[in-house]
């Protein structure tokens, strides 16, 4: 051990009342502010993964489109058979790549009547998100013949009326009006209202043959990626190996990303980054404050001690250095049980979705959480240096003591 570390713990182990108070205060507000930055954190994190993965599970992270149009496109098809297609569907981050074919159309009832965009996928198409969003009935099977089967939100379900079994009788306007009956095979809910309100799933056979197409051609390719993937660079990406793997035959396709068509939902996530900047650096401020209240308490306490540590030859570097210990030894008592209770909450919230939302408003029905141990570690390092970093300037009163003045302080 050290002199300094030597000096520092004998200096935890006295001090008066108010001297103990003031450091317990000290830690118990470094203490409270990581825990709320720990919150803030994992709870801006947890949005964004919900939105992410809400959003990409109806249509994809990024998507292939001919060129000026959107991916929901039932006018200009092309063909799915790209020669580059396996190639992409190996691509480090690519998880999927699916044709689908989509196709607008009305559903009418005796009371009411509602337009929806039929979204037509095959029997390879992974229906992962909407198993996890099922809430009534089975998904559809269009393995085999063509399947009447769809699936449709249980917002737009009771709106109209239809329970899971029932025959849903749906209107396409085109050149010519044309009729198709089908069975609601289950229910979803997904909680982003206007993509639930406005999509059904139908076997893409069925909408290839409403609109006319062949078999291998379809409105858009989607391209899902893992949930670590930044969604603009690979984008970025793709772009660049489309340009490069295109073939003669191949139709040029442009690519876009789910951000472009839902931007509004990712502004508001940028926008509750902000946010948390903002609590974090209110958080380091006031933790920081009281950290050096707590350490001038300490410096005008044992102002005599100062001195004679300095008399006894003690550079004013080493006396800092001795108060910036005893500093830390409150700054990680105060981490430790920060991370302690601000863990404890976000895996409470986690398990127990104790707090709930408006999912009209928020988009989820329970505050999401998700903290990983790099953002945890992060944090810590951050928020330990920048307190630290405060303490330390408060340490520089030090060099101004001066020992033949201060060693006859009682």
């Amino acid at each position: 051990m050290s002199t300094e570390s030597f000096i520092a713990s004998k200096l935890a182990k006295g001090g008066e009342r108010w001297s103990r108070t003031s450091n317990t205060i000290a830690w118990i507000s470094v203490g409270l502010s990581v825990a709320i930055m720990i919150v803030a954190i994992a709870v801006v994190s947890g949005f964004k993964q919900e939105i992410r993965s809400r959003v990409t599970g109806f249509m994809g992270s990024v998507m292939l489109v001919q060129p000026g149009q959107t991916p929901i496109n039932e006018h200009y098809p092309f063909s799915e058979n790209l020669t580059y297609r396996e190639t992409l569907q190996a691509e480090p981050g690519v998880t999927d790549v699916a044709g689908v074919a989509w196709r607008s159309g009305l559903i009418k009832t005796d009371t009411n009547i509602d337009g929806l965009y039929f979204k037509g996928v095959d029997s390879l198409y992974k229906l992962d998100f909407f198993r996890d969003c099922l809430v009534e009935g089975e998904l559809p099977d269009y393995h085999g013949r063509i399947s009447n089967d769809i699936l449709l939100s249980r917002p737009t379900a009771q709106k109209l009326g239809f329970s899971v079994g029932d025959d849903v009788v749906a209107y396409f306007i085109g050149e010519e009006v044309k009729v198709r009956k089908f069975r609601l095979c289950g229910l979803y809910e997904a909680g982003l209202e206007e993509i639930d309100n406005r999509m059904a799933l139908a076997d893409r056979r069925h909408v290839q043959r409403l609109n006319g197409w062949a078999g291998d051609e379809v409105s858009s390719i989607e391209i899902r990626l893992r949930p670590d993937v930044p969604i603009e660079r690979m984008a970025d990406r793709i772009d660049e190996f489309v340009f490069a793997h295109a073939g003669e035959d191949d139709t040029a396709l442009y690519v876009t990303q789910v951000k472009k068509l839902y931007g509004h939902l990712f502004d508001w996530l940028t926008l509750l980054d902000f946010n948390v900047l903002m609590i974090l650096a209110l958080m380091v401020v006031v933790a920081g404050f009281n950290m050096i209240s707590a350490l001038l308490i300490i410096l005008f306490e044992k102002i005599s001690t100062i001195g004679l540590l300095k008399a006894l030859g003690m550079t004013s570097r080493e006396v800092g250095k001795v108060f910036l210990l005893r500093a830390w030894q409150l700054v990680a008592k105060g981490m430790l049980w920060g991370n302690v209770v601000g863990i404890a909450v976000c895996l409470i919230q986690q398990w127990t979705k104790l707090i709930k939302l408006d999912p009209a408003s928020y988009f989820v029905n329970a505050v999401p959480i998700h903290l990983s141990i790099g953002q945890l570690l992060l944090l810590n390092l951050a928020a330990a240096a920048l307190l630290m970093l405060l303490i330390s300037l408060s340490t520089r009163f030090i060099s101004r003591i001066s020992p033949d003045k201060t060693m006859r302080i009682e």
